[in-house]
């Protein structure tokens, strides 16, 4: 019994820390931190924990999965996905912001992010223009899905003059999704903590 109430001390400090990565996440990452800790912590152990917890059940996504093609990056920071997150929700606590552009380098998996006050070309411009400034160096081919948010002639003459190959899926099924997987996360994580703090 005690051992049990000092596992659950010991998840319950690192799943309520949203500095921590294991802060609102899933099982695997819980578990990866908590061993950190105490190596004796079973996955079991999270799992039944995670059960329990109000958050992370009402925010667990429904898994469907489809057979997509796989990117292959030549190097570091040559290939990037990229999607805009809709917060459209929070955006009178976000100063009007109603977006998120999400850029992840697919090599490293490395994710930059920065707020978009709307879908149109110059306020996109202007979110790649700090995510590109804050990148070591610029990618060799960006990819998106058809959003017209990536396709204006505005933002591919954008990339044209950064030399960045911009691709675009072919069908409207297709997404980019390093990019859409890292925005649930995001979401995921933010909700949870939100539903946490009744914020």
């Amino acid at each position: 019994m005690e051992t049990s109430s000092r596992v659950e001390m010991i998840l319950d400090k690192l799943y309520n820390d949203p500095a921590n990565p294991a802060g609102f996440a899933g099982v695997n990452q819980l578990w990866t931190e908590a061993r950190k800790i105490d190596a004796s912590i079973k996955k079991k152990d999270v799992q039944e924990y995670l059960e329990s917890h109000r958050t992370y059940t009402i925010h667990r996504p429904r898994r469907v999965h489809f057979k997509r093609s796989i990117t292959n990056p030549s190097g570091y920071m040559t290939d990037v996905q990229c999607d805009l997150a809709d917060f459209q929700k929070l955006s009178r606590q976000n100063n009007g912001k109603n977006y998120a552009l999400v850029a992840v380098d697919v090599l490293s998996k490395r994710v930059f992010a920065e707020p978009v006050r709307t879908k149109k070309s110059n306020d996109m411009i202007d979110a790649f223009e700090k995510i590109l400034e804050r990148m070591e160096m610029h990618p060799h081919r960006i990819f998106s899905d058809k959003g017209t948010e990536f396709c204006s002639k505005e933002i591919i003459a954008f990339f044209r003059e950064k030399d960045i190959l911009k691709y675009t899926a072919t069908f409207s099924s297709v997404k980019a999704s390093l990019a859409e997987r890292c925005i649930r996360n995001i979401k995921q994580r933010l909700y949870r903590f939100m539903s946490e703090k009744h914020t």
